[in-house]
């Protein structure tokens, strides 16, 4: 019987799916990290969780949105859902074209109070309060959360601290956006940092509306990791 019920385990495990692993590809940025692709403001990343696909944000440009999805061979399609971070639109100009090229897209503009689940594994914050309200999406990884901004007008502290405590308290492997910071100081972005560094985050990858000096201390502060940039893909076992 012990036998029996060994090899049904086995049979079992080898016909369960192996998960893939999760991916960030950035779709649209102020700096491109492949060749053929280009810098443009705006800010878009496509993330692809255990087979599933939701977009944050749309970039500014339709035309460019559109052809980066062609130049790295992402089927419209295949994108299940949009989250929308904020209502600027250097992150909602492809939306249009991407409702036209995929009719049956689900689109959570930034209009519900609180959190609530994408697809399995992947959560929007809900919004979060701020000089412009904005919401954030959050991976949840078995090596830690990752969270994924727009632009953070409410302040790149604020939106981890909304993710880590709606997700448990768990620690943050990454944290990728825009951290709007082009107006701040050395010193407020240095007090950003360590409070980043109190909540636990791993990695922090500046793009977008963050600023050149914010890109370079966040790069000091946490390494330069994998980089930023319009065709990077990050992958995350």
């Amino acid at each position: 019987m012990k036998l029996v019920l060994l090899l049904l385990l086995s049979t079992a495990a080898l016909a369960a799916p192996r998960s893939s692993p999760t991916e960030i590809l950035i779709l649209y940025d102020n700096v491109a990290a492949e060749p053929g692709l280009t810098a443009h403001w705006g800010f878009a990343a496509l993330v692809t969780h255990h087979g599933r696909r939701v977009l944050l944000d749309t970039g500014t440009k339709a035309e460019l949105f559109l052809e980066h999805l062609r130049k790295l061979k992402i089927d419209p399609a295949t994108i299940e859902q949009v989250v929308i971070s904020h209502a600027h639109g250097d992150h909602t100009g492809g939306l249009s074209s991407l409702r036209a090229a995929h009719p049956r897209l689900v689109v959570h503009e930034p209009k519900k109070p609180g959190p609530f689940e994408v697809v399995p594994g992947v959560y929007s914050t809900g919004i979060i309060a701020g000089p412009v309200t904005e919401q954030a999406m959050v991976i949840d990884t078995p090596k830690g959360l990752v969270v994924l901004t727009g632009c953070s007008h409410p302040g790149i502290v604020k939106m981890v601290e909304v993710a880590v405590t709606q997700r448990g308290a768990r620690p943050v492997r990454l944290v990728l956006g825009g951290f709007h910071m082009l107006q701040q100081s050395p010193e407020q972005i240095q007090g950003a940092i360590s409070e980043l560094k109190r909540l636990n985050v791993a990695m922090a990858l500046a793009t977008h509306c963050s600023g050149d000096l914010a890109v370079k201390m966040f790069r000091e502060a946490f390494g330069e990791g994998p980089g930023a940039g319009v065709g990077r893909r990050i992958v995350l076992d």
